[in-house]
């Protein structure tokens, strides 16, 4: 169930990429972010699953000003992998 919610959201946050009025070098991170997480999902000993959580809480906070329905999806992913362990 979570990871079915987890790939939702991931599709959601691609959704928002591409309506995003942001520099480049910020859809960037958030699509590097996706792919880390779509990684951690299928082969979890590539990344530090923890660090995982850390950057999208990062994320959050940089977004949540202007851009909340991305911190909010990103908010989401966060407590998703949370809740999965990750």
């Amino acid at each position: 169930m979570d990871q079915q919610q987890l790939r939702e959201y991931l599709d959601q946050l691609n959704q928002a990429i591409e309506g995003l009025h942001a520099p480049e070098a910020d859809k960037d991170k958030l699509s590097d972010l996706i792919v880390d997480i779509e990684q951690q999902l299928t082969e979890p000993l590539l990344t530090e699953p923890h660090s995982l959580v850390e950057q999208v809480d990062e994320m959050v906070s940089g977004f949540e000003r202007d851009h909340p329905t991305v911190a909010g999806i990103l908010n989401n992913i966060m407590v998703t992998l949370t809740s999965m362990g990750v």
